[in-house]
């Protein structure tokens, strides 16, 4: 036992993971902030297409707290939604989901944030990779629909979920410049 918490604790200095009840608190809170917006308050929901802003925590987590938390943020929040709304568990859209969180935390937490380039690379990375490639993937599966008709007719809200990407994404980065100078951040 005491052998398997000494390598827990090898892995977290590795990784370079800072762990505090204060951390995990706040990352609890922006879970559920992501589960409100997901599940509770969607802008469009359909069975194969869902507009929200969860992504604001979750790049919240990403930018603050950096990729392990972010991606099992990100996991949490979607294995929450199970049970409590009734839904079947999706592999692949959850490994989406931990993707893109840590995604998220691997762009977006560093010092030297550039505002344009940043954005255009986790918008990118998360919304083609993730969001169109991973996630209409394993609602093709679970649906028992083609691949490409589905992916074409997700092609609109991934566009409006890109715009919503880029809107957010400045003021956030502001937000956290901003926290960081007063010292009110939150790590």
């Amino acid at each position: 036992m005491l052998k398997n918490v000494a390598i827990v604790k090898k892995m977290i200095s590795y990784m370079n993971l800072k762990f505090s009840v204060r951390i995990l608190c706040q990352v609890s809170m922006l879970i559920a902030l992501a589960f409100v917006f997901e599940r509770l308050l969607p802008i469009i929901n359909t069975p194969t297409l869902r507009i929200t802003l969860a992504f604001i925590p979750m790049m919240c987590c990403g930018m603050l707290f950096g990729p392990v938390w972010a991606g099992a943020a990100s996991g949490i929040a979607d294995i929450l939604g199970w049970p409590l709304m009734g839904l079947t568990p999706i592999p692949l859209i959850l490994l989406s989901r931990i993707i893109s969180g840590f995604l998220y935390g691997v762009i977006l937490h560093r010092e030297n944030l550039k505002l344009w380039p940043h954005a255009i690379l986790y918008t990118g990375m998360t919304q083609v990779f993730c969001g169109m490639g991973l996630t209409t993937l394993g609602l093709s599966q679970l649906l028992g629909t083609p691949f490409i008709p589905l992916l074409l007719s997700r092609l609109p809200a991934n566009g409006i979920i890109i715009l919503l990407h880029f809107a957010v994404f400045p003021v956030l980065v502001k937000l956290r410049y901003a926290l960081r100078k007063t010292g009110l951040s939150l790590v």
